[in-house]
């Protein structure tokens, strides 16, 4: 180390620029990378998708209610505003209903997002976004039927960045039948 006091130290406030922190171990001269220093800050968002395969509102499927007691109209498309660079890192969802799933044959139902390419726009406008990204691991399909499945999605790299605003819809291929049921998600997000 060199022959300085610490006062004398260039000070440094993003640990993105430092190459490494150090420090004494007993009589070992140690570093630390300074990543390590700092937790990951991941953080949740939860919704609902409501009457789903067909029964909800949404224009591309069931769309996923962000809003604590939402209630779909129509004319409505839910969406989320993204305030801050980040990435969609883990999701999952859950059969909330008292009645078990009822997919059968080739039916499947696969969870999708949808960024708009146009923010001042309406979001109940498919050409308002771009196409969709799967959420790689939330999908029913016949092997679903009769459960009441919980999906889980890790390693996700889906970046979102400040002013991005997203739909997350669930999108039927086939014909499952109109249903009641209701499906809770989580989403994760880390900053970036």
């Amino acid at each position: 180390m060199a022959n300085k006091k610490f006062s004398q130290f260039d000070v440094r406030t993003n640990p993105a620029n430092i190459d490494a922190l150090v420090g004494y171990e007993g009589l070992d001269n140690i570093q630390i990378d300074p990543a390590d220093l700092i937790p990951e800050a991941k953080f949740m968002v939860t919704g609902s998708f409501q009457n789903l395969f067909g029964g909800s509102p949404g224009i591309f499927g069931d769309t996923l209610e962000f809003g604590i007691s939402a209630v779909p109209a129509s004319n409505n498309s839910s969406v989320l505003s993204i305030p801050f660079d980040c990435t969609i890192t883990d999701a999952s969802v859950k059969w909330i209903s008292s009645t078990a799933v009822n997919i059968t044959g080739t039916d499947t139902w696969q969870v999708k997002l949808y960024k708009m390419n146009n923010a001042s726009g309406s979001t109940s406008v498919a050409g308002n976004y771009d196409a969709p990204i799967d959420i790689t691991g939330i999908l029913l399909d016949s092997s679903d039927n009769g459960t009441f499945p919980g999906k889980f999605a890790s390693g996700l790299n889906i970046d979102l960045s400040a002013g991005d605003i997203i739909n997350i819809s669930g999108v039927e291929t086939g014909a499952i039948a109109t249903s009641d049921g209701e499906m809770e998600m989580t989403i994760a997000m880390v900053p970036r």
